[in-house]
């Protein structure tokens, strides 16, 4: 069974950076999941600097992905 499932996702790696948006920034080879952290925070400090008004929001990954049937 391993074998299979090893096999299946070597051939799924070839395609998952094609597949998945290049704003997806974790999970994926090569792609930081600090990144997101580091825009987020970024841009949250030019709408203080600018005093601008901004929406944000942050989404529970792990609620979201316990709830997929």
């Amino acid at each position: 069974m391993y074998k299979i499932v090893s096999k299946i996702l070597s051939r799924f790696k070839r395609v998952l950076n094609k597949v998945i948006d290049l704003k997806q920034s974790a999970f994926l080879e090569g792609r930081g999941l600090l990144d997101s952290v580091l825009v987020a925070n970024e841009t949250l400090g030019e709408v203080k600097r600018k005093k601008k008004e901004c929406v944000m929001f942050k989404v529970d990954y792990e609620k979201a992905y316990d709830s997929v049937s």
